[in-house]
């Protein structure tokens, strides 16, 4: 789950990065960037240094990071020229070069200005000024990029405290930097640590609005889909039950609203029974599968009671009842739960979009994958420690039932080092079934890759033959290999 990536975490702090106000530069090689245009530069020094700033600005928004770093490298250069070197007027076009950097990959050269943005900063204004939080940031981000997880959560909490003892404990600025603690502890398989800058978030909220205020709900929303990555599906539906019971005390017990939380809460049953069985008998498949049937026939309720029935709404609560009833090993009723929803959605051009994505292709339902680091021992080593990647590429086909009918392996590296354990990962592995017309069938031509780290283990070498005046004598009559 965790590999469905960081996307919003880095979008969240590159644009904490952006929010600055003044221009940046490049001083660890421009010419590795190719210029923006050849256009005559303005008169003066500062109508220079201004027009680089914009655009830099405007190569960033068009996502041309590459190309905005000779401009940002033109505004540090220009800031030099007007304010001197290693004044603290060069701390933001450093910061910003430095997330020109970032955003194009240059990580080395982007941990250069990000430390040189730092320096500057503690020297002209102090050990916890604000204008620390965004370097910090970047350079915290530009470890998590280059996969070092324990460097960037030091960076996040040194920017989280500097932000703390700036704008105090319940500000909105320190979200991102929590996300950014989320991951880096993630990273180090520190999952409490983790849980715990994802929960603070919504205990911040509690304080801005109240417990019980539904503006509370988005920090809720995120909270649960949190737990839901990290496959804490547990803890994931009492959030959603918090919501749900938001929702019922400020809408009523028949709003519309309710759906979503209800489907959520039947979703995190499913996913809960299909883990590795605990001790607890009530936290098995046999007590989970029917409490989630239990919830989407509350859901299901809900719509069908509406004067007008919303149809995705109501296609939603019968996909997930398929999903159910395929894990559950009932297909007859899993397959008139997807015809039903088909055909709910089967009425309306405008929803044939939300058709396709449930059933253009096959949805992989139940997956227990290979290890993700062989042997199984380098799986306990510090996250310091770098294994050598490898993968391993199947081909399958899905039957109409949602069962792998045929697979095998086509692609691997090293060869035959996980080829076995991946391909009978796949072999176990339940979809939803592609449909056709309203009717589930065969998908063939399906790859999968698996990627995972390895650590060749040194063999022990045998002990050294003795030296021939270490050896026992022969005893007359007897023979010395017994």
């Amino acid at each position: 789950m965790y590999q469905c990536c960081r996307a919003s975490v880095v979008r969240s702090v590159i644009g904490l990065l952006l929010a600055v106000a003044v221009a940046a530069g490049y001083p660890w090689g421009a010419a590795a960037y190719a210029a923006d245009d050849d256009a005559p530069p303005p008169a003066s020094a500062e109508e220079r240094r201004s027009a680089a700033y914009q655009r830099m600005l405007r190569l960033l928004e068009e996502d041309r990071p590459a190309d905005a770093v000779p401009a940002a490298f033109e505004v540090l250069e220009l800031s030099r020229e007007l304010y001197g070197d290693g004044g603290e007027a060069l701390v933001t076009p450093l910061t910003n070069l430095a997330t020109a950097q970032l955003r194009a990959g240059d990580l080395l050269a982007a941990e250069g200005n990000y430390n040189a943005a730092i320096t500057l900063a503690e020297k002209h204004a102090g050990i916890v000024s604000p204008r620390l939080i965004t370097p910090l940031a970047g350079l915290a981000q530009t470890y998590l990029r280059a996969g070092q997880p324990v460097q960037a959560a030091e960076s996040f909490e040194r920017a989280l405290h500097v932000n703390h003892v700036n704008e105090g404990f319940y500000n909105l600025e320190q979200i991102p930097l929590r996300d950014g603690l989320t991951e880096s502890y993630l990273g180090q398989k520190e999952i409490e640590k983790a849980n715990f800058h994802q929960a603070a978030q919504l205990q911040i909220m509690e304080h801005r609005v109240g417990k019980e205020s539904p503006e509370l709900l988005p920090a809720l929303a995120k909270l649960a889909e949190w737990y839901e990555r990290s496959g804490q599906m547990y803890s994931a539906r009492l959030v959603h039950q918090d919501t749900a019971r938001l929702i019922t005390t400020s809408k009523g017990e028949s709003d519309p609203a309710l759906v979503d939380p209800l489907v959520a809460i039947a979703t995190s049953y499913r996913l809960q029974a299909l883990q590795p069985p605990t001790a607890d008998p009530m936290q098995g498949p046999d007590t989970l599968l029917p409490m989630s049937g239990v919830v989407l026939r509350k859901a299901l309720g809900i719509v069908d009671r509406q004067a007008e029935p919303d149809p995705l709404q109501r296609a939603r609560v019968l996909v997930e009842f398929g999903d159910l009833y395929q894990v559950w090993g009932k297909r007859n009723s899993a397959a008139d739960a997807y015809a039903d929803a088909w055909r709910t959605l089967s009425g309306n051009a405008e929803l044939v979009a939300q058709r396709d994505q449930y059933f253009a292709a096959p949805v992989r339902l139940y997956w227990n994958p290979a290890p993700k680091a062989y042997p199984a021992s380098a799986a306990r080593l510090p996250a310091s420690i770098r294994l050598e990647p490898g993968h391993v590429v199947v081909k399958f086909t899905v039957d109409a039932t949602g069962q792998v009918s045929s697979a095998e392996v086509v692609e691997s590296d090293p060869v035959g080092l996980a080829d076995k354990s991946v391909l009978g990962a796949v072999r176990r592995s339940l979809y939803r079934p592609r449909h056709v017309d309203g009717s589930a069938v065969m998908t063939e031509g399906l790859s999968l890759r698996h990627d995972y780290g390895y650590r060749i283990e040194a063999k022990t070498a045998p002990p050294p033959e003795p030296a021939e005046g270490g050896k026992p004598l022969a005893q007359p009559g007897s023979d010395s290999r017994n």
